[in-house]
């Protein structure tokens, strides 16, 4: 019973600092694995080949889009897991990833085909397949921030790459698909914030800016 009071205690200070304190990573492998960033030619493989030939309609959709976009961040984010509780995530932000790379987002863990909502509005801007992020999504949101969902087992149906989403929108379910097969299903959740002219990117931890969601508004869907 006491290590439990202690957990709770521990857990309680760390979301004290983690909120008053953003924390952020200057690097951005999943933002170069869709496309955003043109990857320097020649294309060396197939995957790269693919996104050298979009990356010019991926550049207009972003300025077409951006406009759109200009006020102020979202100064929160709804949970986009359901069911699941923002204490409940294991902060794992920053950890170093086989290669040497490290996490650019944290891992929300849930049963696989578990439904994932938009955790703000914005416009679908990516939706694709990587070898790191398997089936995944980048929503563009205010202030040009991106939110990308990453490892799900599938998209949801009708959901299109320029649709207009809301904390309502379900974007797909959770899965285990690219560089994360192997591991229990869970989404890869991360926000991405820098200049689309120079591709100067870095990623923001978003535990802080997590918030709980009632979950019963979104039951009949």
């Amino acid at each position: 019973m006491r290590w439990i009071i202690w957990m709770a205690i521990f857990s309680l200070l760390c979301s004290l600092v983690l909120a008053q304190k953003l924390r952020y990573i200057p690097t951005q492998p999943y933002v170069r694995e869709v496309g955003e960033c043109n990857p320097a030619p020649p294309p060396r493989n197939p995957s790269e080949q693919s996104r050298w030939e979009e990356w010019p309609g991926y550049r207009e959709r972003i300025a077409r889009l951006a406009p759109h976009l200009l006020g102020e961040p979202d100064p929160a984010l709804l949970m986009p897991v359901q069911g699941v509780r923002v204490r409940q995530v294991w902060d794992s932000f920053g950890a170093i990833r086989p290669g040497g790379r490290r996490h650019e987002g944290q891992d929300i863990f849930a049963r696989r085909g578990t439904p994932v909502y938009s955790a703000t509005e914005g416009f679908v801007l990516r939706m694709a397949y990587g070898p790191v992020g398997g089936l995944q999504i980048f929503v563009l949101g205010a202030g040009e921030k991106r939110y990308y969902y990453a490892h799900f087992d599938r998209f949801a149906p009708d959901l299109r790459e320029g649709d207009w989403v809301t904390p309502q929108t379900l974007l797909g379910y959770v899965g285990n698909t690219g560089i994360a097969r192997g591991t229990p299903p869970h989404l890869h959740f991360g926000i991405y914030e820098g200049g689309r002219e120079t591709c100067d990117y870095r990623a923001l931890d978003p535990l802080p800016l997590l918030r709980d969601r009632n979950w019963q508004t979104l039951s009949g869907r």
